[in-house]
Order: structure tokens, then C-alpha cells, then sequence
């Protein structure tokens, strides 16, 4: 009978060697592209001696295949600038007993990418034709569209008669509201709009090409510009050669017409 009652006391013993590993926080939103994160316990482990335990974080990709990260052995950890989402769990160790914690996910967010505007020669100041964006913004988003509503900040540049046409020289004045189309409201002339694209995330902002486009007074148009001959009053080089090869040329037409000719010769 006492050989009964060692049997069955002597898996109470093992059992109390072992402890709880604790639990890992889990992170309450995806992180943004390319930047890092602290990762920590929520629950400390217990049932041992607080400095007798051993930590090692390991990361992986699928859940499956799991990697020791060097030097992580403390209860915190700031991961790598991610681009791709990770999985992370740590093993504890306490004397000679490894267990896991739980697996918690890193989610990235895709890069922020400012789109592409419509790239128009002309418009009119009437209030109505808008400067607007041909390819969307992107990114800073779940795939399956669980974030939206960018910030936009449209800006106007005016750009003055000479030959030589350097968009870096540019004077670049906030205009618009915040919204995906721009109604320029102007006097007529040559003028260069972009876009300034803010994530709503902290995901940064970024900031699209600008477009050239002629603004006209198309209320004082008259039908009989139609059949007049065009004659080009203003010329750029937007790349600046002198010979005028491999180069961007903008005419523009004394009926408001803008013509662009990319010169590959």
C-alpha cells in the first residue's frame, strides 16, 4: 500500500518543477512600412525564482519555422524595421526547463505611395475643370481596405515667362481643400500644381510629380478662334539643353493651346 501511495504522489513533484511562462502583449494596430516596435510581456512569468529565468525571442514568417534573435534576451524587445508582417514568441528557461509563451503578430502596413495626377495641357478658369489624380494613392492600409481617408494638400506654382523652365525653382503656395480634385480658381497663365498625400496612420506623407497645365479665360473665347491659324507666343526647354536634343519642349499657342514635345534625337 505505501508502494501505492509513492506512485501516485510522485507526478505531484514533477508537476512543481515546472512554472508559468507568462504572456505577451499583444499590439492593438499594424505598424507602419519599414519602421519597429517594442515588444513586452503583459504577465511576467511566475512560480519560480524572479532572476533565476532565462529569456530567448524568436521570430518567424509563417508560424512555422521559428529563429533565436540574437542578443534578445530580456522581457523586452524592439524589433528590426519590418516591411513584411513577423510572428514573434519567446522561450523561458528556468532551471533546465524551456517553455513557450504565446505567439503574438507584428502587422505591417503597406507602403504609403503618392499616385500619379492626370497630366492635362490646359483648363479653364471657370471654376469647373479640375486638376485631379489619373492612378489613387496607396497604401498605409489593410490589403482588404480596413483604413482610408487620406489627407491632401494641394500646391500651386507659378511659374514666369523666360526660357528655361526649372520646376526645383519653383515658389510653392498651399491651395485647395482637402480633397483628391483641385478646381484652380486663377488668373490665365502657365502654372505647375502637385499634391501633398498625409497618412490619417502616422504613416508619413508623401508627395506626387508635378504637372504642367495652361490655365485660359475660356470666357472670353469666341468660335472664330477655331479657324484662326495658331502661332506660338512662349517656348520651354523644361530639361534646359541648348541644343534642344533629348529634351522636354512646352509650346504655347496664342489661343491658349499648350503643346508638349518630348525630343529624343
Amino acid at each position: 500500500m505505501k508502494h501505492l501511495f509513492f506512485l501516485l504522489i510522485a507526478p505531484y513533484f514533477i508537476l512543481c518543477q515546472e512554472f508559468y511562462p507568462g504572456f505577451l502583449s499583444e499590439l492593438d494596430a499594424p505598424i507602419c512600412y519599414n519602421t519597429s516596435t517594442v515588444l513586452t510581456f503583459e504577465t511576467l512569468p511566475s512560480g519560480g525564482d524572479e532572476t533565476s529565468y532565462t529569456y530567448q525571442w524568436q521570430k518567424s514568417w509563417n508560424e512555422s519555422n521559428w529563429f533565436d534573435i540574437q542578443n534578445a534576451t530580456s522581457i523586452n524587445y524592439t524589433t528590426d524595421f519590418l516591411n513584411t508582417d513577423t510572428y514573434y514568441r519567446v522561450t523561458v528557461s528556468y532551471q533546465g526547463i524551456n517553455i513557450l509563451t504565446n505567439t503574438i503578430a507584428v502587422y505591417v502596413l503597406p507602403p504609403l505611395v503618392s499616385g500619379a495626377l492626370m497630366d492635362v495641357d490646359s483648363l479653364c478658369n471657370n471654376g469647373v475643370s479640375p486638376v485631379f489624380f489619373e492612378t489613387q494613392p496607396s497604401g498605409a492600409e489593410f490589403n482588404w481596405g480596413g483604413f482610408s481617408e487620406f489627407s491632401y494638400q494641394w500646391q500651386q506654382g507659378n511659374i514666369s515667362e523666360n526660357e528655361m523652365l526649372d520646376l526645383t525653382l519653383v515658389d510653392w503656395i498651399n491651395v485647395g481643400d482637402d480633397s483628391n480634385t483641385h478646381t484652380p480658381i486663377v488668373d490665365p497663365g502657365l502654372y505647375c500644381f502637385r499634391c501633398i498625400i498625409t497618412s490619417p496612420h502616422g504613416c508619413g506623407t508623401v508627395l506626387t510629380d508635378p504637372v504642367i497645365v495652361q490655365i485660359n479665360d475660356c470666357f472670353i473665347s469666341s468660335l472664330s478662334d477655331i479657324h484662326t491659324k495658331k502661332q506660338i507666343v512662349q517656348t520651354f526647354n523644361i530639361l534646359g539643353q541648348n541644343n534642344n536634343k533629348k529634351s522636354l519642349i512646352v509650346n504655347i499657342y496664342d489661343n491658349g493651346f499648350v503643346e508638349k514635345k518630348y525630343i529624343l534625337e
